[in-house]
């Protein structure tokens, strides 16, 4: 935790410090909207808070789960700074305690929608989309509650959807990501994870262990480079948590060697999937590779695939 002069300054560095883009908000206590630095606008993926005495806050990436408190410096006492720590460490126990909970009841969730749920067929339209194998991926019906335009709470049901699992370091499902068949109307995206589930440190994989194993972000980039290599691929679902998952693979698998097979975002300020995946290999001893175009390795296949056929004879 890094104290600050300005309020403006130690939020700015608390939502830059874990990805989330600072916006301004009121100094209410309560959280508010933020997106992600390598989201696309709109998504909210993040969240910003400030106390309501206006001498700090906390900054929340929905994603990955990781929170980061900042505060104002202050001239205390020490009984005031022994208070001020005792209040902290306080709210931090109460708020990983309810986070626990939410995060263990979505996992029986998960649990279950994964039991109830059936093989994906090869002919799912995602998996046609990217010209992938299912890999052990399942569908199912994708349930969620959302604000409608009249800012109404309203369930929506998205059948077929591709379900890919998502486990912690021992191996246990934790939650999942639902790829839809295609753009929910009411959704901006057509992807989801289940509410509640975390992001931070979870994880899955395709093929045997392998003395080279690669980390990615998505599924459909995983099922691409499995095929073409066959070597492990793990799925990290996002930028930053290539670190996370890194940690854990380089902890299981001491000798492998590691790559970050990571996302060309060049169209994106600062290439977060570029930079979190070089950031990752610093820290784990690997690798980085990057596909030579904007996008992923499954859209450089696609393109690869599509030049194939645009070079065949008439």
């Amino acid at each position: 935790m890094t104290n600050y002069q300005n309020l403006e300054d130690a939020a700015r560095a608390g939502c830059a410090a874990i990805g989330v883009e600072f916006k301004h908000v009121p100094s209410d206590g309560r959280w508010h909207c933020a997106d992600l630095a390598d989201d696309p606008r709109g998504k909210n993926d993040g969240r910003i808070k400030l106390f309501p005495d206006g001498q700090g806050g906390m900054a929340w990436n929905h994603k990955t789960g990781e929170k980061q408190s900042f505060f104002v410096d202050r001239h205390l006492s020490r009984e005031e700074r022994e208070a001020d720590r005792e209040r902290i460490e306080a709210e931090r126990q109460r708020r990983q305690a309810k986070q626990k909970q939410r995060a263990d009841k979505t996992a029986k969730r998960a649990a279950a929608l994964w039991q109830a749920a059936n093989p994906a067929a090869a002919d799912h339209s995602y998996l046609l989309k990217k010209h992938i194998q299912p890999h052990g991926a399942r569908v199912g019906t994708w349930k969620r509650t959302i604000k409608n335009a009249a800012s109404e709470r309203q369930t929506i049901a998205i059948p077929n959807t591709l379900l890919i699992p998502m486990h912690d370091a021992t191996g246990t499902l934790r939650s999942l990501q639902g790829i839809f068949p295609g753009k929910h109307p009411l959704f901006e995206r057509d992807k989801d994870f289940l509410a509640g589930g975390g992001l931070a440190g979870l994880f899955w994989w395709l093929g045997t262990r392998s003395e080279k194993v690669l980390i990615c972000e998505g599924f459909a980039t995983a099922a691409t480079l499995f095929e073409e290599t066959g070597l492990r691929t793990y799925i990290a679902f996002t930028a930053n948590n290539l670190l996370a998952v890194g940690r854990i693979v380089r902890e299981r698998l001491p000798k492998a060697e590691i790559v970050f097979c990571a996302d060309n975002d060049s169209n994106t300020d600062g290439n977060p999937g570029l930079t979190k995946a070089e950031q990752a290999a610093v820290e784990v001893d690997g690798l980085v590779a990057i596909p030579p175009i904007a996008g992923d390795f499954n859209d450089m296949a696609i393109t690869l695939h599509q030049e194939t056929i645009d070079d065949r004879p008439l």
